[in-house]
């Protein structure tokens, strides 16, 4: 069944009825296609009560004519508008979303290009590019301030932007940035002879460059699944992350063109970028992206799960998660920038070179380190749905700053010790094991975030988001800059180990809100009818009801030969079932027919000398079908086979509480063993299906006499049998 063409039963309808509205001209037309289809003139004499009466041919005219006059060719058979191409074009999706995020990697690149320079452009005489003086500031809180001008525009353009995108459209907001982004570029260029001339362009050029929640916001137009867009949104934010630290490796690559040369190649991606979403980034308009091919079942499971948005903001939670969002990214400040510099720095370069010795690490290794840290975001991004499939997003948060606060201590104690060539190495693969740990929390906001905006304020939740973000990040470096000069190194990074784990206890209660937690436990297939199976007749299965057990041991087979689980049939309790045990005790017998002819086909194939050569593939297959179940169906059933068994026992005059002893005697000459083995191997399945068959045939002689010569000794009709 495809959900995006009308099922056949409804085209042959709508051709019946253009036919019965336009009987004169189909006989005369070759082809319906080839020319306009008349009939709505036709009926404007039609008496109105005929139109109303869906048995009569004013009707079916009238809307033969209907259909005819929207089906007319050069009207619905031109091709979809721009925006419907987003739903129906995976290749004008695909060029779209690369757009989308080769913008925010160019914003990215062109915002951090120059970070691995600051530390030498804010030392006066250490290059001829660096800037004479830095006054009022010292080192670490010059070094900081210059990306804190930057992001500081940035933050203040995310206030509006979103709002912006909401109202005029996310492809022109995003187009102006770009215009403004190489403008800013090219002016921070012609600027690099003053710190404080360079600070003021860098806040401008900044307030073009808020565009990352516009991005964000148009993921959350296209999409409808919340585990796409999580995905989505994952990758854009990994595009920004990825941008982040592209842009310092180009610093670092074209360091001998001097310090402030690679801003002319930021300002070319701009352009670039403008070109590109001039060309082929589509505008969304109502058109949603709907994921397709799954199970029935699922799919209706999936559509609990979809955007159905708020109709207004829930302004405590906004603030809520924003908060504790802002309190991970000025925790993360201790782990990076600081752990780098100015502990690496001043460990394993500064404090060598002071003593006049070669230092462990130079100035270009501490560039590579703190430029390629930021790609460990790469493998974050690629284990966050894996994070957030088991605890959800707001646990995933929680999980990433309990991380960026154990990382961080770890970095502290290594670079506290003794600053030796194989410290350094240490030093290096704990941080760059643990970062991808801490990127998963920086990427949870989003999709926390989209889940409970209304559609008109997506692109103003996601804006004051990245407003409050970049705040923190452009002013967290610079704040801890001043205390480490101030107070030290190490207890300005304590201060922001704390504030990691402050983070997790603020991020902890969001588990406990609607679509923000874990999610709900996906339903697996023995419990959902799969594409191609009778859906009545699995979900008469799945509920408990008496079915025909050919049929479901056909379901089953086919499942098992495709490598499927098997069915697993609901359990009614024994008060559903009641009023209807005469019933189900009369299928007694056609049921253990078919047992006995089953295990007598598998007992005659086990014969077969071919057979013997496939055994370990058959027992695979029965095995994963009917013995691998999930251990909580297995524990369910037993719960409730239990349940239904004592509820007959205490309703049919036997006492079990009073001689549970005689009962389990009972149980186990009733039902002897047939596989002792936890599942079937070449070694047991003969003496299994022998065992069985044995069973089904007392069953099948119980129900022989009971024909002939029936005693209603237990309630309904079952007579006490025993078997050796």
């Amino acid at each position: 069944f495809d959900r995006n063409r009308p099922p056949p039963l409804l085209s042959f309808w709508t051709l019946h009825i253009v036919s019965m509205g336009n009987s004169s001209s189909a006989a005369a037309a070759p082809s319906a296609m080839d020319q306009e289809l008349p009939g709505a003139e036709k009926v404007v004499n039609v008496d109105e009560a005929a139109l109303e009466d869906p048995s009569s041919k004013g009707f079916l005219a009238s809307a033969g004519g209907k259909i005819s006059e929207f089906f007319q060719p050069g009207q619905s058979y031109q091709p979809v508008s721009k925006d419907q191409q987003l739903a129906t074009e995976e290749k004008a999706l695909k060029r779209s979303l690369a757009v989308l995020q080769f913008h925010v990697m160019a914003n990215a690149i062109n915002t951090k290009m120059l970070n691995p320079n600051f530390a030498i452009m804010c030392s006066p005489g250490a290059d001829p590019d660096s800037f004479d003086d830095t006054d009022p500031f010292d080192f670490n809180s010059a070094t900081y301030f210059l990306p804190l001008c930057s992001l500081l525009g940035v933050a203040i353009a995310s206030i509006f932007t979103g709002t912006w995108s909401d109202k005029y459209g996310r492809k022109r907001i995003i187009q102006i940035s770009t215009i403004g982004g190489t403008a800013g570029s090219i002016a921070m260029y012609f600027a690099r002879d003053s710190f404080w001339g360079f600070s003021l362009v860098s806040f401008l050029a900044g307030l073009f460059r808020g565009t990352l929640p516009v991005a964000m916001a148009y993921i959350g137009d296209v999409f409808t699944s919340n585990k796409e867009k999580s995905d989505r949104l994952g990758v854009v934010v990994g595009c920004f992350v990825l941008g982040n630290a592209g842009g310092g490796i180009f610093a670092i690559l074209m360091g001998d063109s001097g310090l402030f040369t690679p801003l002319l190649l930021g300002a070319g991606f701009m352009a670039l970028s403008y070109v590109l979403s001039d060309w082929y980034l589509i505008e969304p308009g109502d058109a949603r992206i709907t994921p397709i091919g799954k199970n029935i079942l699922q799919e209706e499971e999936d559509d609990e799960e979809k955007d159905d948005r708020p109709d207004s903001l829930d302004g405590g939670l906004l603030w809520h998660i924003i908060s504790g969002a802002f309190a991970d990214n000025v925790g993360s400040t201790a782990l990076f920038p600081l752990c780098l510099s100015p502990l690496a720095l001043e460990q394993y370069h500064l404090d060598f070179v002071e003593d006049g010795e070669d230092p462990v690490m130079t100035i270009t290794a501490y560039q590579w380190l703190s430029v390629c840290v930021a790609l460990m975001v790469i493998p974050g991004t690629l284990i966050t749905p894996a994070v957030f499939d088991r605890v959800g997003a707001a646990g995933g948060c929680v999980f990433g700053n309990i991380a960026t606060g154990l990382l961080t201590m770890a970095l502290l104690f290594i670079g506290n010790g003794k600053a030796t060539t194989g410290m350094f190495a240490f030093f290096i693969i704990v941080m760059y094991l643990g970062f991808p740990l801490t990127v998963v929390s920086q990427l949870s906001t989003g999709p926390m975030l989209d889940r409970i905006a209304p559609e008109d304020k997506v692109g103003y939740v996601q804006g004051l988001n990245n407003t409050v973000m970049n705040l923190g990040m452009a002013v967290s470096p610079w704040i801890f800059g001043l205390l480490a000069d101030y107070i030290g190194t190490n207890p300005a990074i304590w201060i922001g180990i704390g504030i990691s784990f402050l983070a997790g206890a603020v991020n902890w209660p969001l588990m406990h809100r609607p679509g923000l937690g874990p999610p709900g436990k996906a339903i697996p297939e023995e419990h959902l009818p799969l594409e191609g199976e009778d859906v009545e007749f699995v979900e008469r299965v799945l509920s408990g009801e008496n079915v025909d057990p050919a049929r479901l041991h056909a379901v089953n087979l086919a499942r098992a030969k495709a490598g499927h689980k098997a069915l697993m049939p609901g359990i009614r309790s024994y008060e559903e079932d009641k009023e209807d045990l005469a019933s189900l005790r009369s299928h007694a017998k056609g049921t253990f027919q078919f047992r006995k002819e089953f295990q007598d086909g598998i007992l005659n194939r086990l014969k077969d000398p071919e057979t013997e050569e496939k055994l370990p593939e058959i027992c695979k297959a029965i095995n994963h079908a009917f013995f691998h179940a999930d251990p909580e169906d297995i524990e369910r059933a037993d719960e409730n086979i239990g349940k239904w068994f004592a509820a007959y026992l205490r309703h049919n005059g036997f006492n079990a509480q009073t001689q549970p002893t005689v009962v389990k005697q009972m149980i186990m000459l009733a039902f002897p063993p047939i596989l002792e083995d936890e599942e079937l191997t070449p070694e047991n399945i003969q003496a299994a299906f022998l065992k069985a068959r044995r069973v089904t045939g007392n069953y099948m002689d119980i129900e022989r006499k009971r024909e002939n010569s029936y005693t209603d000794l237990m309630g309904n009709g079952t007579a006490p049998t025993w078997f050796s």
